[in-house]
């Protein structure tokens, strides 16, 4: 695959006034996996097998008259519009999935707090676990993930309402993506390090450089069926299941903090460290970005810049974008995270 270097989409982000020199040119990076990585990766499946997915509780905005501006969508409407394309470009799925009550309730608006700028509809109490505890939305992702896999994927990724993959020229498939970052720079680790992982890992999550640069970033997950799926869905359940207390069901790092508490890296997840993704210096060089950290008019000014380079012939042999999956978030966790694993302990203990 194309490693060279891009240049940046869409508009000249030095206006952005980011803090950061988006138009400097980064240091050519050469990373240490130089073969397939031990048992191949056949089972991150083919086209067909790969489901993109997001999850909100805020409504898709249709396209505006006009043409693509900042103004005319909210950042998570850009973000969803440039991951549909992303698997339109190699044939995967892709699903919105907005969180809809069975009973047509609005998701309350529960102990909603500044949360260092957070809008309201991220600190909500958007989902239950075991019917009691109010959860915020980025822990419903999980939820959105379980549905994907009892659907049969063979790769569900899971990527944040504020991030993207790209479908240009340093797009990469799944399993490259995966097997191009898993090692960090000069041969710090490897694709078979037991200390973070090897070919049977059921996930594996972006970097969260650089902020804590060794931990994983649950903005971008990569959960694996076929032949670990059963694998996927221990990890899953027990991540589900953390006890983080109160103000990590409803506040940041959200659903990250359970990470450690519930889950063994090496065994049951592996962090991509050459996924620099959160880092405003590199997003011009990875073939996908998070654009965390910065306005939410900034937010939007990189992504709609992303999205009008995209040449228009590819726009429309991709389509208009689909409509919203609904979800309730709720229900789908009590049914695939919860009733099932008190069904196998049950089992288990029969």
């Amino acid at each position: 695959s194309d490693r060279r270097r891009a240049p940046v989409h869409g508009a000249r982000l030095s206006r952005l006034s980011l803090g950061m020199a988006l138009t400097r040119k980064p240091p050519r990076r050469v990373w240490t996996l130089r073969s397939a990585p031990p048992g191949g990766l056949s089972n991150f499946g083919r086209a067909g097998e790969v489901l993109i997915a997001m999850f909100d509780t805020r409504p898709l905005q249709r396209w505006a008259s006009g043409g693509v501006g900042a103004g005319s969508y909210d950042y998570w409407s850009l973000a969803a519009r440039l991951n549909q394309l992303y698997a339109c470009r190699h044939g995967y799925d892709f699903r919105y999935f907005l969180e809809v009550r069975a009973s047509g309730e609005a998701v309350p608006q529960v102990n909603v707090l500044d949360d260092s700028g957070n809008s309201p509809s991220k600190v909500a109490g958007t989902c239950l676990l075991r019917g009691a505890e109010w959860r915020a939305t980025s822990w419903c992702k999980l939820a959105a993930v379980a549905l994907g896999l009892s659907h049969g994927y063979r790769t569900v990724v899971m990527i944040d309402s504020d991030a993207f993959l790209r479908s240009g020229r340093l797009s990469l498939r799944i399993d490259e993506l995966v097997a191009d970052h898993v090692a960090k720079r000069h041969g710090e680790w490897s694709f078979a390090s037991q200390r973070n992982g090897g070919p049977r890992t059921p996930l594996w999550m972006a970097g969260n450089a650089p902020f804590k640069p060794a931990q994983p970033n649950a903005g971008l997950q990569v959960w694996r069926g076929g032949p670990l799926l059963n694998s996927s869905w221990d990890a899953l359940r027990r991540w589900w299941a953390a006890d983080v207390g109160d103000f990590h069901n409803r506040h940041h790092p959200y659903e990250q903090a359970g990470i450690n508490r519930t889950l063994e890296r090496g065994r049951d997840y592996g962090v991509l460290l050459g996924l620099e993704w959160l880092n405003k210096s590199e997003w011009r060089s990875l073939p996908a970005a998070h654009i965390s950290s910065v306005s939410r008019f900034d937010r939007m000014r990189v992504l709609a810049a992303t999205l009008a380079n995209i040449r228009g012939s590819f726009l429309q042999r991709c389509g208009q974008m689909p409509n919203a999956t609904s979800i309730d978030a709720t229900r789908t966790a009590e049914r695939l995270l919860e009733r099932r694993a008190t069904q196998s302990r049950e089992h288990a203990r029969e």
